[in-house]
């Protein structure tokens, strides 16, 4: 059973409504065998995700690789369409909504991809990748020109490089062109889906705070997505921990960091670095392989790597509940 949206994220009548509301999300894709392609399965690549993100807000979301945060992502912005569930952007739901209703939202909401290089057209100058999105929504192109111009400048790039290809550009300059694509319509909603994640250590920084820069300059809202947990507790108010299609675990950073309540945002948090040499960190090592999403095992999906696994663990199926004033879990182990 999946939890709705924490009801501290739910908007009472004298509170705004959240910029984005996302209940109960699924998204399988289907495995065909055989001649026919009959389908014999389903990934449950997001099994039942919930949460709401408000303006001007960054949700950070992590987990290892293959748990669903990036086609969470893409559900949510319609890239992919999801199985079913509730997406809403400020407070219309738009998860049926055809091409032609639907392309409102998309000024909305942009995305920020992993790799900064796949994700340019390495034909296109950085100038008109950066004002394609004006030309689909049909900006002049006087207009356009200058928007570009002062896109590059606000990202801390340089109008002259506006006639560079992308090949010409440094890993951290390429993905500010990136930033600078997804902000030429001024969305409210930014997903960034691992964005620093193929840079330089010391470029994540500037592409970091240059991310932070914008949201407070243009009241932006971010879904963060990284495995770096140094990195989203810096740009992050709240967190939410994903492991095979769920979230386990959504707190406020502070109370996440101080005292994680599921055993898997344990073995997370026990896997950062520290920087002090002088100082010991209780290492914890995961048992086993994550679980096929295709088929996922009975009771928590947890079990079979856990430490603190009981009988129960392995026959129910843990409720995404509030244990504590705005810290949720998904654990039998917690009172």
């Amino acid at each position: 059973m999946t939890a709705a949206p924490p009801p501290m994220h739910r908007p009472a009548s004298s509170q705004p409504v959240p910029l984005v509301e996302v209940e109960d999300l699924k998204k399988h894709f289907p495995v065909r065998k055989g001649l026919l392609r009959r389908t014999v399965g389903h990934v449950l690549a997001v099994d039942g995700v919930s949460f709401a993100i408000g303006r001007g807000e960054t949700l950070g979301l992590v987990g290892e690789s293959g748990c669903g945060k990036s086609t969470l992502a893409r559900a949510v912005l319609r890239l992919i369409e999801p199985t079913s569930g509730v997406i809403k952007i400020a407070g219309r739901d738009i998860t049926h909504l055809g091409k032609r209703e639907l392309r409102p939202f998309r000024r909305e909401m942009q995305i920020i991809f992993q790799d900064p290089f796949s994700s340019l057209d390495p034909r296109m100058r950085a100038g008109e990748i950066v004002g394609e999105p004006l030309e689909v929504h049909g900006v002049r192109n006087p207009q356009r020109r200058h928007r570009v111009a002062e896109l590059f400048e606000l990202v801390g790039l340089a109008p002259g490089q506006m006639a560079n290809f992308p090949h010409q550009f440094s890993g951290g300059q390429r993905q500010r062109i990136c930033i600078a694509r997804a902000l030429a319509l001024d969305p409210k909603l930014t997903v960034a889906d691992k964005p620093v994640s193929a840079l330089d250590v010391s470029i994540r920084a500037q592409v970091i705070n240059l991310m932070m820069d914008l949201q407070r300059e243009k009241h932006l809202s971010y879904l963060f997505i990284a495995h770096d947990l140094a990195v989203v507790e810096h740009i992050s108010r709240r967190i939410a921990v994903m492991y095979l299609g769920k979230i386990v675990e959504h707190a406020d950073k502070e109370a996440l960091f101080r005292e994680p309540l599921h055993p898997y945002t344990e073995a997370l948090l026990a896997a950062v670095p520290v920087p002090n040499p002088k100082l010991k960190r209780k290492k914890q090592v995961l048992r086993g392989d994550v679980p096929s999403p295709v088929a996922p095992p009975p009771g928590c999906a947890f079990h079979t790597r856990c430490p603190y696994a009981e009988a129960r663990c392995r026959a129910e199926v843990p409720e995404l509940r509030e244990v504590r004033p705005g810290h949720w879990v998904s654990c039998h182990l917690r009172p």
